[in-house]
């Protein structure tokens, strides 16, 4: 099968651009022109399913399926499922990628940089993290091609994908959600109810997950989500110590130093003057 070596600079709108997005939609029966670049490139699956044939092997993708493609690799798509395959691409200058490697990752062989490997980085985005990246698409897709528009990006998605969770492995990916969207003052304040509706599921139902995987009851969950609100709030923030406590959802002043003193060894004001310094 012969190999075309596709060019950035044939289908970028604009001689300045420093990357170009295209989602494609994937319907026809045959293979793709089987190709490699003369820049990087990202691509996300945000529909139906298919095969990767990468470097000489095919592989199954899916909604949710990533890779990072470096300019060296070999590959194109075929589509399995009745409906089309959905794919969005993202290309990048190579050259443009050596700022991040130099400030981020330490020369690291990891991304685009992935080496002594037959096949590019990749992998399959959870629920969750995929509407995050396809949201971040969508906004990016508004803006200018420029360096910033690019950095925006590729710095949340190495930040996604980089950052091990310190949350167990085995944590269900709705209750993951669930955490990260209840630490705001609007779902802090109403506690359990809007943790459930956020987990769309039962009280009875999150309390045995969290027991199994947290080894802790929502209460005892909400209450520590509350305090490390506060806590950073005093640290971080010049805002009243009442108003910080009721955004955090504690309405009783002595119940809120006293629970606060007990996870934290000191007082609310001597947590602050220890922690919140202007420099």
């Amino acid at each position: 099968m012969a190999i075309k070596t596709f060019l950035f600079e044939t289908f970028v709108l604009h001689p300045k651009d420093v990357f170009h997005l295209a989602r494609t939609t994937i319907d026809q029966r045959e293979d793709l022109l089987l190709h490699n670049h003369n820049y990087a490139e990202f691509f996300v699956v945000s529909e139906g399913t298919g095969v990767h044939l990468i470097n000489g092997e095919k592989q199954q993708i899916q909604k949710g399926s990533f890779c990072f493609i470096r300019p060296e690799d070999t590959h194109t798509f075929q589509r399995t499922s009745k409906e089309g395959l959905v794919i969005t691409n993202l290309a990048i200058k190579s050259v443009y990628l050596i700022h991040y490697i130099e400030r981020y990752f330490d020369n690291g062989k990891t991304f685009y940089w992935l080496q002594d490997s037959l096949f590019p980085f990749q992998g399959v985005f959870k629920e969750q993290q995929l509407k995050d990246v396809l949201h971040r698409i969508d906004i990016m897709m508004d803006k200018p091609n420029t360096f910033l528009t690019l950095d925006l990006f590729l710095i949340h998605l190495f930040d996604l994908l980089n950052i091990p969770s310190s949350l167990p492995q085995k944590i269900p990916s709705w209750l993951t959600f669930a955490l990260e969207q209840f630490r705001s003052p609007y779902h802090l304040k109403k506690g359990q109810e809007s943790f459930i509706r956020l987990s769309q599921r039962s009280g009875d139902h999150i309390n045995r997950v969290l027991k199994s995987t947290l080894n802790k009851t929502l209460t005892e969950l909400i209450n520590e989500e509350r305090l490390n609100y506060a806590a950073k709030q005093l640290a971080m923030t010049n805002a009243t110590i009442k108003g910080i406590y009721t955004d955090a959802g504690f309405e009783n002043h002595s119940y809120f130093f006293r629970v606060f003193k007990r996870q934290f060894g000191i007082t609310p004001l001597k947590y602050r003057n220890k922690n919140h310094k202007i420099f």
